[in-house]
């Protein structure tokens, strides 16, 4: 029998049982609300009784879109009743979720996600992980491939907008996407999921971008341009824009004084993710800042405490630019 056989059977276990949760990560992407609203349509189809629902503490504007396409809804909520269940959907860590973590322990934890392994697998009681799939809406399409299971029409469009998404318009796509694409695609418009995702910025995206650009400090490591810079919200997509108009590789932090939280984005060429995984750099500077990071190769982040009452704002945000400077140029300098 073939692991991923082996791995739908034993999920489908959890999958038939009467209540269950799929949590997303805060700020819920079209690949995490995507995974979810087919997740939660097997898990009706296998008990059609249950009581099934989607949770994240926040939604993005691009998932609402898809939201109301497909006639689904997400409860916006932080720290959600937890059932006997918990179905975690493309989360690397706990730090990405609204949830008390001791309560969720006391749960039957399952986790799907293709984003690099971090310590959350020993929370779970079942995982599906496998980075090498650019979205985790590949691998929920491929069990219901594996499971003979032709989903309806909107459910394919929620998981066709997750592949889109994360393979940014199919520039991260391989072999297996397209054979993906071209079985869910049946009686949709291609150009129909293009516009779902093609909302503009709202203004506080693009400022933000303008202002982490205006911030910049420009270090160098053996010819690689590292940027660095720091905002109030919208870290992922500044640094993000940020390697777009020439850094190789940028770190962007945002401190959170209600939140009590420390955020920091990365992003980087592929260039420089052939030899620097950002994924197992930010959880190793996540651990030095008390938190938990992880991610991709090319992109990753990281969550972390901040204590207002020990340290200014503009103090934490030049120590953890720092400190993700110092961690870089290390990883980089070893494997020259």
């Amino acid at each position: 029998m073939e692991p991923l056989q082996e791995n739908i059977e034993n999920l489908l276990k959890f999958l038939k049982n009467d209540e269950i949760l799929f949590l997303c990560h805060h700020n819920a992407d079209p690949d995490a609300v995507g995974a979810s609203i087919a997740l939660k349509y097997l898990a009706k189809t296998l008990n059609p009784s249950g009581n099934f629902r989607i949770s994240a503490n926040s939604i993005s504007k691009l998932s609402r879109n898809i939201l109301e396409e497909v006639d689904e809804e997400v409860e916006i909520v932080e720290y959600p009743k937890l059932p006997k269940t918990v179905v975690l959907v493309d989360t690397s860590s706990t730090n990405q979720l609204s949830v008390d973590e001791d309560k969720l322990k006391e749960c039957d934890v399952v986790l799907i996600d293709h984003h690099k392994k971090t310590n959350l697998v020993n929370l779970c009681k079942f995982y599906i992980v496998d980075e090498k799939s650019p979205s985790t809406c590949e691998i929920v399409s491929e069990i219901f491939r594996k499971l003979g299971i032709y989903p309806p029409k909107n459910i394919r469009i929620a998981l066709l907008c997750g592949i889109l998404y994360d393979t940014k318009h199919l520039k991260l796509a391989n072999e297996m996407t397209f054979s993906i694409l071209a079985w869910l695609i049946k009686g949709i418009s291609f150009q129909k999921i293009l516009y779902l995702l093609s909302q503009e910025s709202d203004k506080s995206k693009r400022v933000a971008h303008l202002k982490a650009c205006s911030r910049m400090e420009i270090r160098e490591v053996d010819g690689i341009t590292v940027a660095l810079s720091h905002v109030s919200s919208h870290e992922a997509s500044s640094a993000k824009t940020i390697v777009s108009i020439g850094a190789d590789i940028a770190f962007v932090v945002a401190v959170r004084k209600r939140e009590e939280e420390i955020r920091v984005s990365a992003r980087c060429r592929k260039s420089v993710s052939k030899k620097v995984h950002l994924g197992s750099l930010m959880e190793k500077i996540g651990k030095e800042l008390g938190g938990e990071g992880g991610g991709h190769a090319e992109a990753a982040g990281l969550n972390a405490p901040y204590d207002k009452k020990k340290k200014n704002k503009d103090d934490v945000i030049k120590e953890v630019l720092n400190l993700c400077f110092e961690m870089f140029k290390k990883e980089w300098e070893n494997i020259q």
